[in-house]
């Protein structure tokens, strides 16, 4: 989806959707016994949500965000960024990584038929420091605490287009094969998902190379496309796994892995 075609007012009705279907529940779910004391809220969650969305998908700072708001929607909508700030940080994950699979799912729905690919893979991102996360090794990274790990499942279209399926967050060094496992298996408890996607190919690196894992991609109707951990010295003996190279050599699909790293 391209940023300068979105319908602004569309993206404020699939947030408006998103919070009646299911956005109140989940917060009901997360804070049942939360009061109604202090001041209630003057912006709805759906306007701060729509708010995330355009800012992500127009790459926008916080001030920026707030001046092509209000030209949209009107002053008396919009609050101020640093009142936007604050209820942003207020929303839980949970929340965020539910709304994007209900707009991925809806995605999912209109261009199923041209899917062609799925790529999985990992990254760490730092946060309260100026400086973006450094490639750092051995005592050096065993110091670095203030970052978060994240998973990434993205769908790749046969034109070209691309889209974040779902995301797996972590702390600190958590175990990209552990998240990956997590994004699996909620393919598996989403029906529509799991016929959408079947029979199609899932590109992963060595990180992934888990017999365990590969048996869950299995079990999810995908083919494994996922690089094994071999040397010399140390070959591949699991049936599992040698059936999974001989997949990943049958075609030059692989090739089309590293177009994940341009998403993060």
């Amino acid at each position: 989806m391209k940023a300068k075609r979105l319908n602004f007012h569309k993206v404020l009705n699939l947030s408006k959707t998103y919070m009646n279907r299911r956005g109140q529940a989940v917060l009901v779910y997360l804070y049942p016994f939360r009061t109604k004391r202090g001041r209630p809220k003057k912006y709805p969650d759906e306007i701060i949500l729509t708010l995330l969305f355009l800012q992500v998908a127009w790459n926008l700072s916080f001030r920026g965000l707030e001046y092509l708001a209000v030209q949209i929607f009107g002053r008396e909508n919009i609050p101020d960024f640093s009142t936007y700030y604050y209820r942003l940080k207020q929303l839980p994950s949970i929340l965020l990584i539910d709304f994007l699979n209900f707009i991925s799912r809806r995605l999912l729905g209109k261009y199923h038929k041209e899917l062609r690919f799925l790529i999985i893979d990992g990254t760490g991102f730092k946060y309260n420091e100026i400086y973006p996360l450094k490639i750092l090794r051995g005592k050096e990274i065993k110091e670095l605490k203030s970052h978060v790990k994240v998973v990434v499942l993205s769908v790749h279209l046969k034109d070209g287009k691309r889209f974040i399926l779902t995301v797996s967050p972590g702390k600190s060094y958590s175990s990209e094969v552990k998240l990956g496992e997590r994004i699996v298996r909620w393919l598996n408890e989403r029906g529509f998902i799991w016929r959408a996607l079947k029979g199609k190919p899932f590109l992963g690196d060595k990180a992934y190379d888990s017999i365990k894992f590969i048996e869950l991609v299995l079990l999810a109707g995908l083919k494994p496309y996922i690089k094994m951990k071999e040397t010399l010295r140390k070959g591949i003996k699991s049936e599992i796994r040698l059936k999974c190279k001989e997949l990943l050599e049958s075609d030059e699909i692989y090739r089309f892995r590293g177009l994940i790293e341009s998403i993060f």
